[in-house]
């Protein structure tokens, strides 16, 4: 199954296996699709919806690419929005999640820290969660400790702010397979004799 955290900049899927009767969840691997527009030098040359249409199309494809196998996704659907750039990513990334060959189980924000145990975290609590829950995840983490101001802000080894959006993905299954909706589907797949695993 994955999880997915969808956004035109960065998309965040996490590639999970669930075990149908303990209903353990396993993560296998994480991938977060980063777009970035072309650069202001090329910008006289490249038009912007042409930039626009090549970020999509790179989202699209790794999109399919990092979901092939899987039989079902769980996915925060964004919702609206302000200002135009930010609607068109708004549009792109469910314009990707439309295009999506399995059944996507939509979960609700508050679902997914719910499902950490912590109704309000914030994204460095999910981020901590992902990183402790599966610690065998090559998880980004800095290289030297981090000075701000004079403050240490971060060490080395830490969690990276960047695993923010596959620690999303993560939390979003976890969040997925308690819904009414997967409840649902699990029964479908057991009364068609599909196995653990």
């Amino acid at each position: 199954m994955a999880g997915l955290d969808p956004a035109f900049a960065n998309f965040g899927i996490a590639r999970m296996r669930l075990d149908l009767d303990s209903l353990e969840l396993s993560l296998e691997a994480v991938r977060t699709l980063v777009t970035r527009p072309i650069d202001k030098k090329s910008r006289k040359v490249v038009r912007k919806n042409s930039d626009d249409l090549r970020r999509a199309k790179e989202l699209h494809d790794g999109f399919h690419e990092a979901i092939a196998g899987c039989v079902v996704a769980f996915g925060e659907i964004p919702t609206g929005t302000q200002g135009q750039r930010a609607a068109l990513g708004f549009g792109v990334a469910l314009g990707v999640l439309a295009s999506c060959p399995i059944p996507i189980i939509q979960v609700m924000p508050a679902e997914t820290k719910a499902a950490i145990g912590n109704p309000k975290a914030e994204k460095p609590e999910i981020i901590a969660w992902a990183g402790a829950r599966y610690p065998q995840i090559d998880w980004l983490r800095y290289h030297e400790a981090v000075i701000y101001r004079g403050e240490k802000r971060r060490s080395a080894g830490d969690l990276h702010e960047d695993n923010e959006h596959v620690a999303d993905a993560t939390a979003v299954c976890h969040a997925g397979i308690k819904t009414e909706q997967f409840k649902q589907l699990m029964a479908l797949w057991k009364a068609a004799g599909v196995h653990a695993g």
